[in-house]
């Protein structure tokens, strides 16, 4: 991972956005373009307006001037008619959580300068080693580019994403991927529904079916990755559940493969000091560390020597790097 010595990009109006980042130079793929503190954090009992509003002038009195100016020029989505006061506005359109599921989060003001895209060309991600917000690169980014972040956990069809963002962020999105035409927009709304049933059908099997149909299934959704475009970080998600599953079958040998690559593509979205960086490395030393390991009290050897020579094993143990199996 490279880390940018100065910041490689600028602020300036974006047509049709407001502010935005623009790169001022090319950004190699994996660089932390930002490490950011946040400039305050609350919980989400501190979510009330009344107890946000106290905590956020409490909060305004310790900041410079400077900072003070840059919360204020924040965008607040929340207008007059809606009866919001505009210092909390500001704070319910920019406070992020430091996870999907994290009780907490924080306000950061340069992140808060970053626009959205379907497909984003960064990642941002809380760092609980180091307590800050860091962004990467998910590929290389050119001079005079904006730096985009999904404001979306997952990628739906067009209309769904369409409708989130209009009733959650209150913008019509109009980026890469929403201004598809309308041939390319179904195809790739088709795309992202295909993605959905399989994770379904694995989270519906509960580890029950057979291996082999597991793992073709995986292998299915990375070819359908591979189609849409998709290199973020549904990629280590998905390598993980591999790996869990392999775990159950107690598959030391390829749960090793899928821990290594989950592995490869954190250290590129997240950086080495990651947490979950940490934590992929211990799983690619030994994967008995994993709950997924005791959930099966011994390796069912019919069913994973039924794997060996088959188009699953191909995949897994085919000599294509990463970079070449996901980029096609």
């Amino acid at each position: 991972m490279e880390k940018a010595a100065t910041k490689p990009y600028v602020m300036r109006e974006v047509p049709g956005k407001g502010r935005g980042l623009i790169a001022t130079s090319k950004i190699p793929k994996g660089t932390r373009i930002i490490s950011e503190a946040p400039l305050f954090q609350v919980s989400s009992v501190e979510i009330r307006p009344d107890v946000l509003e106290a905590l956020i002038v409490s909060e305004l009195h310790h900041l410079t001037k400077d900072q003070k100016r840059a919360y204020v020029s924040l965008r607040n989505s929340y207008s007059k008619e809606s009866g919001v006061r505009p210092i909390f506005g500001i704070a319910k359109t920019n406070v992020l959580l430091f996870g999907t599921h994290e009780p907490e989060g924080g306000l950061f003001l340069e992140m808060s300068r970053m626009n959205h895209s379907c497909r984003p060309n960064t990642h941002y991600n809380w760092n609980n080693k180091t307590e800050r917000l860091t962004i990467h690169a998910l590929r290389d980014i050119q001079d005079g580019e904006e730096l985009t972040v999904s404001y979306m956990t997952q990628t739906g069809p067009r209309v769904h994403r369409q409708k989130f963002l209009e009733d959650c962020f209150f913008f019509h999105c109009e980026c890469e991927l929403c201004g598809l035409p309308p041939g390319a927009s179904e195809e790739s709304d088709m795309r992202l529904l295909e993605i959905a049933a399989i994770e379904h059908e694995l989270e519906d099997g509960n580890g029950t079916f057979y291996y082999a149909k597991a793992l073709a299934l995986l292998r299915e959704m990375f070819a359908v990755f591979r189609e849409e475009g998709i290199w973020d970080q549904s990629i280590p998600k998905v390598h993980v559940v591999a790996f869990q599953i392999a775990c159950m079958y107690a598959d030391e040998r390829r749960a090793k493969i899928f821990a290594q690559r989950a592995l490869e593509v954190r250290v590129v979205i997240e950086g080495e000091d990651s947490l979950e960086v940490a934590k992929l490395r211990g799983y690619v030393e030994d994967p008995s560390q994993h709950a997924s390991w005791q959930l099966r009290g011994r390796s069912p050897p019919d069913e994973v020597a039924r794997m060996e020579g088959s188009e699953v094993d191909d995949w897994l143990w085919g000599k294509m790097t990463l970079e070449a199996a996901l980029d096609g």
